[in-house]
């Protein structure tokens, strides 16, 4: 089965925290922080969005602390190959022959289309 990057709301609340973490956080921690945002899950719960999140390569955990694998930047990268793979073949042409279909650009987004494309030749 292939792994997927894509994440649900309950998972992305757990990986907020993390994220805004400066260091490893207990797992005890998280979850009475979890409670403080309403979410009163009992343990086995929390563990297994972590195990979830663990297989999908976005926290590793060691003991009884965790930490945020991949940054929210990384991650979002992650997932957009992963749609551009899905979705349009891995062709960025596919994607944006698709987007100019329907989409009403401004000029200020096709100059950033614009600086991205002169970057992505760059490289």
């Amino acid at each position: 089965m292939k792994v997927t990057h894509k994440i649900t709301d309950a998972e992305r609340e757990v990986m907020e925290i993390l994220w805004n973490a400066s260091e490893a956080v207990q797992t005890r921690t998280l979850l009475d922080l979890m409670k403080e945002k309403g979410k009163n899950w009992k343990r086995q719960t929390l563990n297994t969005i972590l195990f979830r999140l663990e297989e999908k390569g976005v926290v590793s955990r060691k003991r009884a602390y965790v930490q945020a694998a991949l940054s929210s930047e990384e991650l979002l990268q992650v997932q957009t190959q992963e749609m551009l793979d899905e979705q349009y073949g891995g062709k960025v042409g596919n994607f944006f022959a698709a987007l100019a279909g329907k989409a009403k650009l401004t000029a200020e987004d096709m100059g950033r289309v614009e600086a991205l494309l002169e970057e992505l030749k760059n490289k």
